[in-house]
C-alpha cells in the first residue's frame, strides 16, 4: 500500500470543506491501482443541503418580498375622484322642481290682466251671473224695478242703505217698507238675501256696478263713494267704511230708520 503525500491531504480536506461534506478528512492511505477491483466503487458525493433547496425556495422568497413591498401610489385623479364631495340624495328631486318653481315665480311677477282685478269689472260680472235675470242686463228692470235714469239711486241715495238691502233681501229686511220712497216690501217681487250667497266685498261690487247703470259718477276721485271702493277692493269692511261724503262709519239713515241689527255690518 502507498502512503499518500501529506500535500494532498491537505488539499483533498479543504476541496471537501468547499463542497460542504462532513469531516474535511482524507483517509492517510488509499488502496492501491491494483486493488481498486476488489473495493467496492465509490459512492457518488452528496448533492448539498443548501444547493438543492436553493430552486425551491427562490420562488417562495420573491413572493415574499412582494408581499413586504409597500403598494403603488393611486394615480392624481383616482384620489381627487375620491376626495370629492358626492351630492347629497335630496339635491336630485330639488333640481327636478327648479323648473316648475321657475315658471311660478315668473308668473307672479307678471302683473295681473286688465280688469282683472278692478272692483267695476268684477260688479259686472256678478251683476249678470246674479241679478241681470231679473233687473235686465243693463238694469232696465225685467220681474223686478229697473235702475236706469238714476232710479236706484232716487230709492237708496245712501249707497249703505244701497249695500244693507242686497245683502238682507226682502226676507232680512226688518220694516215693512224699503228706500227713500218707502214702498213695500215684496210689492216689486222678492228680493234675494244675497248675504248668504256673496261676501261684503263682492255685494259692494255690484252695488257700484247697479250705481253706474243709474248714470252715477263711482270713479275713485268721487269722494261720496270712497268708502264703498275700499270695501269692493278688500281694503276695508262695512263696519269700517265711511259714509258718502266723509260720513262717519256705521249703518245708514234709511238702515236705522228700519230697525237693521248694526251687526249686520259684520266684524
Amino acid at each position: 500500500m502507498t502512503e499518500i503525500p501529506e500535500h494532498l491531504l491537505k488539499r483533498s480536506r479543504e476541496r471537501r470543506a468547499a463542497l460542504g461534506l462532513e469531516g474535511g478528512e482524507t483517509p492517510a492511505s488509499a488502496p492501491a491501482e491494483g486493488q481498486a477491483g476488489d473495493a467496492e466503487p465509490a459512492a457518488s458525493p452528496p448533492v448539498p443541503a443548501a444547493a438543492a433547496a436553493t430552486p425551491a425556495a427562490a420562488p417562495a422568497a420573491a413572493m415574499e418580498e412582494a408581499r413586504a413591498a409597500p403598494p403603488k401610489p393611486e394615480p392624481a385623479y383616482i384620489q381627487a375622484a375620491r376626495s370629492r364631495k358626492r351630492i347629497p340624495y335630496w339635491a336630485m328631486p330639488v333640481l327636478a322642481a327648479l323648473p316648475l318653481w321657475g315658471y311660478v315665480y315668473v308668473r307672479t311677477l307678471e302683473p295681473p290682466p286688465a280688469g282683472e282685478s278692478d272692483p267695476l269689472v268684477l260688479g259686472t260680472e256678478l251683476f249678470g251671473a246674479n241679478c241681470a235675470s231679473c233687473h235686465g242686463a243693463s238694469g232696465q228692470g225685467v220681474s223686478a224695478p229697473a235702475f236706469v235714469d238714476g232710479a236706484v239711486v232716487g230709492t237708496w241715495p245712501d249707497w249703505r242703505d244701497h249695500v244693507m238691502w242686497v245683502k238682507l233681501g226682502t226676507d232680512g229686511w226688518p220694516a215693512p217698507t224699503y228706500g227713500a220712497n218707502h214702498k213695500t216690501v215684496g210689492g216689486g217681487g222678492t228680493m234675494p238675501t244675497f248675504g248668504d250667497q256673496l261676501d261684503d266685498q263682492q255685494i259692494a261690487q255690484i252695488v257700484l256696478h247697479e250705481r253706474e247703470l243709474a248714470g252715477e259718477d263711482v270713479s275713485v276721485d268721487n269722494p261720496d263713494y270712497t268708502g264703498l271702493f275700499a270695501v269692493a277692493n278688500g281694503e276695508t269692511t262695512l263696519a269700517e267704511a265711511e259714509g258718502p261724503g266723509g260720513a262717519p262709519p256705521g249703518l245708514g239713515p234709511i238702515s236705522q230708520e228700519a230697525g237693521v241689527d248694526p251687526s249686520e255690518l259684520g266684524g
